[in-house]
């Protein structure tokens, strides 16, 4: 009982000091948000400079609403853009390489092939469509291959007897990341 009131004691005084941390740490956030709001939206820090903290959070908040929404790109525009960036740069790396004249040529023509508007249009989305469908793919993989060895550990019969009873149904694990 004496170890219980100890360390009871103990949090009773700690959550004070635990709070005090907490509320100077919103206090600081919110300076600097303020010293960081005031110059965006065309105010003057002397004469803004005693704010409420509700004052600062509305400043803040109309401030980013006004801002224009990002247009965000889609992962096979973004691949796209990648691979004709790629492309661009080979030419002025291509002389570095100790290629034979044949493969350097090859190289050159694939890399003129995939600037054209009709090869870069066509296997960036190919390429985008495998990429996405490959993680999903990877995990069916492992998730049978796991099904496969955990059948074959937990029945130790001979072949013949395997033979015999006929096929046996696969057991799918779900996977779960937690």
């Amino acid at each position: 009982m004496n170890v219980n009131s100890n360390s009871l004691c103990s949090l009773q005084t700690m959550k004070p000091l635990m709070e005090k941390r907490r509320r100077a740490r919103i206090n600081d956030s919110l300076n600097h948000l303020k010293n960081l709001i005031l110059p965006l939206t065309g105010r003057d820090k002397t004469r803004y400079s005693k704010l409420e903290k509700a004052d600062i959070l509305e400043m803040t908040v109309k401030f980013l609403s006004d801002i224009p929404p990002v247009n965000v790109k889609s992962p096979a525009d973004s691949y796209r853009e990648g691979f004709k960036a790629c492309l661009q740069r080979v030419p002025a790396l291509l002389p570095k390489t100790n290629l034979e004249q044949e493969a350097r040529q090859r190289v050159e023509d694939f890399v003129q092939k995939s600037m054209s508007a009709n090869s870069a249009s066509t296997c960036p989305k190919c390429c985008a469509h495998n990429a996405r469908a490959f993680p999903l793919l990877h995990q069916k993989i492992l998730t049978l291959k796991s099904c496969v060895s955990a059948s074959l550990e937990s029945q130790p019969a001979s072949a013949a007897s395997r033979a015999q009873s006929g096929p046996q149904p696969v057991r799918v694990a779900v996977w779960r990341p937690w």
